[in-house]
């Protein structure tokens, strides 16, 4: 039977965030976890549009790059473009029709919009740079067999979530379900908390080590990483700590009885072999100033430590993993606040956008 678009049959007590009574009468009058509020309300205040961006300096200076330069950039901006759409996509037909709260259901729409603003900026700066050549980029992903893998097992836990919980969800148990949803929770988590900032840093590392030859794509690139690393990757911890806390929410024995860190642990890992992987693809007998694969593994398997602590499993294989410089560079880079002298000689946005007095 088909999911009526509204149904104000019951009224909604005590909301759980997913797998509770929903008619989709959104009304914040009695929100039940004020982190979601902040996290809209930062999110909105992220704004920003995808013709901000002025991409006059990389039309002439792209083409002084190297080739082995060109070349990551083009496998990694295929590869961003790919994964974000596959974000919008999954969160709007798949975890929307899961989320049974207000505040949350507000939170996860403005989330899939920030991910089509992402995708779409790509694309455009794309466009902006090369023109009609643009599609041998945006194509990689049919003709790349590396980029075509990239967003396989993301895509699996949307799929698995929709055939469980929307599909054919009698045929399957709450716990099936739930599982299924922390899975996917997860999965998320992961790629905007670790896969995604390494591909930011590949095209920091470029511009900062070539003149600021992609200077219009870099701006691009910290508003993303401004919205993923304050909101996206924020909602995605809260989520979890608030799963793994409150009795009411029906997920916390999975918590308690070991399920959700093993499965958290067997993520990370798949995460961190194949962005390792992806790194030697990038550059292993290629050349890229400022970036190797051993630079990159140490940034994937900082990330990958710092996310694990942040959801509570702090004993992990990369635990031990070092700060270096890599990631003081990363973190000054992206910093919105900090403006760049030789990035502002290309255009007049402006990064003092309202969210940062909100930045979670």
């Amino acid at each position: 039977m088909t999911k009526p678009v509204l149904d104000i049959s019951f009224k909604v007590e005590n909301e759980k965030i997913f797998f509770g009574k929903f008619g989709n009468y959104i009304r914040i009058d009695n929100i039940t976890h004020d982190i979601a509020r902040k996290l809209k309300e930062a999110s909105e205040a992220n704004t920003w549009f995808t013709k901000e961006i002025d991409y006059k300096s990389d039309k002439t200076k792209f083409q002084d790059l190297p080739d082995d330069a060109k070349r990551a950039f083009k496998l990694n901006i295929a590869y961003q473009t790919l994964m974000d759409s596959g974000v919008t996509s999954g969160i709007s037909y798949v975890l929307s029709q899961v989320v049974t709260s207000s505040i949350w259901s507000l939170l996860y729409a403005r989330i899939a919009i920030e991910e089509a603003i992402h995708a779409e900026s790509y694309s455009y700066g794309l466009s902006e740079v090369f023109g009609h050549n643009a599609a041998l980029t945006l194509d990689l992903v049919y003709t790349d067999e590396f980029v075509k893998k990239r967003m396989e097992n993301e895509c699996e836990l949307f799929h698995k979530v929709s055939e469980v919980c929307i599909e054919n969800t009698s045929k399957y148990s709450l716990e099936e379900k739930q599982t299924a949803l922390l899975r996917l929770l997860l999965g998320i988590y992961f790629l905007e908390g670790v896969k995604f900032p390494f591909s930011f840093l590949v095209t920091f590392i470029i511009n900062d080590n070539y003149d600021n030859a992609i200077s219009g794509f870099t701006k691009t690139i910290k508003l993303i990483a401004h919205d993923e690393l304050s909101v996206h990757v924020v909602t995605g911890k809260n989520i979890l700590n608030i799963l793994s806390k409150e009795e009411h929410q029906g997920f916390k024995y999975l918590f308690d009885n070991g399920t959700f860190t093993t499965i958290a642990k067997e993520i990370a890992q798949v995460v961190v072999e194949q962005e390792i992987l992806w790194a030697k693809y990038l550059f292993d007998n290629y050349e890229v100033a400022g970036i190797n694969s051993q630079i990159s593994e140490n940034f994937i398997k900082y990330w990958a430590n710092i996310r694990l602590k942040d959801i509570g499993i702090i004993d992990n294989p990369y635990s031990k993993e070092e700060k270096t410089d890599i990631i003081d560079f990363f973190n000054n880079y992206r910093n919105i606040n900090k403006q760049n002298a030789a990035l502002q000689e290309t255009s007049n946005t402006s990064y003092q956008k309202g969210t940062l007095k909100n930045d979670l």
